[in-house]
């Protein structure tokens, strides 16, 4: 099988599948694959926001400390195979190849299976193969019913951040959506989380409670009480402390600051199960972490920044740190999938802009440009479709920039494709 043949059969499967009501459909697979995911050992993440960022941080923590490291994170940015690395590499060409002849082999007829689950099953048998010790492993929506929950007893499961997001599937309210969220613990094993807001907390905690696991807490405030403190926060980085040392990240927004410390109290987690975890290679990882498409500073001067947020939480997130920054007021370049935040985009992002160009057609479920408009226009932004070069009309703007609303558009970009 060759790369192309690879990618074309992932691609011959739909976005999202059949819809499940348990994950018999995903085991099947992978018994027939002989249960690859239980020779390896997990940190899963859940969480509508942030996942993406802790899981970069917790794989340069674990490869500066010396573990071969796997992580599983969607979608894919610049390429598919950036979707499944180790050591921050992504999986080679021969490998995808082989792993993809492997799974494409099991697979009988229609089935049912998404790309995410086809995937899911080629980087298990890739880091089997390969010898990863840890694997970081991101689940693709939800939690409970997501493929990835299909692995037993992880090292630690991690959630994030709850917001609304693909309510359509995961429920409409915070309570539901945080039940879907939690449904990644495990009997018995610990879970890193962030307590936003007594709905969340009580159902975490009585998840928690039936499983028997320990909750670790993960909220910037109660480490203030000891020794902690925010030393810098921008959009170039943050510093801070936490037990009497020093961190930095390289990604901007204080959020990030946030996300930084799930990753740290994982490492503490880790730690308590005789894993080896210099404070040197924390700082090292944390300092080092940069994925694209989240505050993505691609020009210092004026500044220009790609941002990928797209839900009501992400939006807000990006907001904030444009309002703290020393830039009073931005141009915008907005392109969205999800239609059902467009609303609160525009009411989110309006107060920081003088203009804002609207782009569509990246991928083929764009909200259309035209409807962008009328959403900022109402709330009074001037707006216009654009139609050339995204990247760069931002950098011509000879004013601050920000390019918005979708890590497809984020793609996009990167890749010269708009």
């Amino acid at each position: 099988m060759t790369r192309s043949e690879a990618l074309a059969f992932v691609d011959g499967f739909s976005r999202s599948g059949k819809p499940v009501k348990d994950l018999s459909r995903i085991a099947g697979l992978m018994h027939r694959l002989g249960d690859p995911q239980d020779s390896l050992r997990f940190i899963h993440i859940a969480g509508t926001n942030g996942k993406g960022s802790v899981a970069e941080y917790l794989t340069n923590i674990l490869r500066r400390s010396g573990y071969r490291t796997g992580t599983f994170t969607s979608p894919y940015i610049l390429c598919y195979e950036d979707r499944i690395r180790l050591n921050g590499e992504n999986i080679p060409e021969d490998a995808l190849c082989r792993t993809c002849a492997q799974v494409a082999a099991v697979v009988n007829g229609d089935e049912g299976f998404s790309q995410f689950e086809i995937t899911f099953a080629i980087a298990m048998l890739y880091y089997v193969a390969a010898k990863a010790e840890i694997v970081v492993l991101e689940a693709g929506l939800g939690g409970l019913l997501d493929c990835t929950n299909i692995i037993q007893q992880p090292l630690c499961s991690v959630i994030t951040s709850v917001s609304y997001d693909h309510m359509a599937i995961l429920g409409d309210t915070i309570e539901e959506i945080a039940a879907q969220k939690a449904g990644i613990m495990k009997q018995g094993r610990p879970v890193v989380w962030n307590p936003f807001g007594e709905a969340k907390l009580a159902s975490f905690k009585a998840r928690a409670e039936e499983l028997h696991c320990d909750l670790h807490w993960q909220e910037f405030y109660f480490y203030q009480q000891d020794g902690g403190a925010i030393l810098r926060t921008g959009l170039t980085g943050n510093e801070f402390v936490y037990k009497d040392t020093r961190y930095q990240t390289r990604m901007g927004g204080m959020h990030q600051i946030d996300n930084a410390m799930t990753a740290l109290v994982t490492a503490d987690v880790l730690r308590e199960q005789g894993y080896a975890i210099p404070v040197e290679a924390v700082q090292a990882g944390l300092a080092e972490t940069q994925i694209p498409g989240r505050i993505q500073v691609l020009q210092t001067e004026p500044p220009v920044i790609l941002d990928g947020g797209h839900n009501r939480d992400g939006v807000a997130k990006l907001a904030e740190a444009l309002g703290e920054s020393c830039f009073p007021a931005w141009v915008g370049i907005c392109g969205m999938t999800h239609g059902d935040a467009v609303e609160h985009t525009a009411a989110k992002m309006a107060p920081l802009l003088t203009k804002v160009y609207c782009v569509d057609g990246f991928v083929p479920q764009a909200v259309p440009a035209e409807t962008l408009c009328r959403a900022f226009r109402e709330k009074g932004v001037q707006a216009e479709i654009l139609s050339g070069d995204v990247l760069g009309t931002a950098k011509q703007q000879g004013s601050p920039a920000v390019i918005f609303g979708s890590l497809f558009l984020v793609s996009a970009v990167l890749n010269r494709e708009v």
